[in-house]
């Protein structure tokens, strides 16, 4: 599926909760049936932009591979028509290291404060998921974790704390993100 199709399925939904939400302006009560409706689509449009979210990045990683080659190639070509040693630049040589991707970089400055390892996204499903959509409790536990200095630490206190059922999706998506954040 292409960027244009999943751009289109994504405002054919938010064209969908647009229409059950202005359905009900006139009501004096809103069916239960509304709420779980508008909730699913909702998470479904978020989950969407999460996945164009993950191409994209995608699409910026390989742009910067491409341009480090161009760089390293142009480099290369520079060195090959120097005449004389003394023209010839010199560069310190850099350690072999495996490359990393520009993801990899904004994730670790991301997880140094944990309030940042978290997407828009990200923050309206845990918070909905596993702290009944209570914004205050949500930024009090993530403060909590930003003060601890190991996962282990971090584990004890959520284990403490929370009565989370550690075999659910969230929990599961929540402690990959607090594991990041300790690697």
């Amino acid at each position: 599926m292409t960027n244009k199709e999943k751009i289109d399925g994504l405002i054919a939904d938010i064209s969908e909760l647009e229409g059950l939400v202005a359905g009900m302006r006139d009501m004096e009560i809103c069916p239960l049936s509304f709420f779980s409706q508008t909730f699913d689509l909702a998470y479904k449009i978020i989950r969407d932009l999460h996945v164009l979210e993950g191409l994209q990045i995608d699409v910026f990683q390989k742009q910067m591979e491409e341009y480090q080659q161009i760089i390293e190639a142009t480099l290369l070509l520079q060195e090959t028509h120097l005449e004389s040693p003394a023209e010839k630049p010199t560069f310190e040589p850099v350690a072999e290291k495996s490359p990393v991707s520009l993801n990899e970089v904004l994730e670790k400055k991301n997880l140094s404060d944990f309030r940042k390892a978290f997407s828009l996204n990200d923050r309206f499903y845990f918070r909905r998921e596993l702290f009944g959509d209570d914004e205050a409790k949500m930024n009090k536990v993530i403060s909590d974790l930003n003060n601890m200095q190991s996962y282990e630490e971090s584990m004890k206190y959520l284990h403490d704390k929370q009565n989370w059922n550690t075999e659910s999706a969230p929990v599961a998506d929540f402690f990959a993100l607090l594991e990041k954040r300790f690697r």
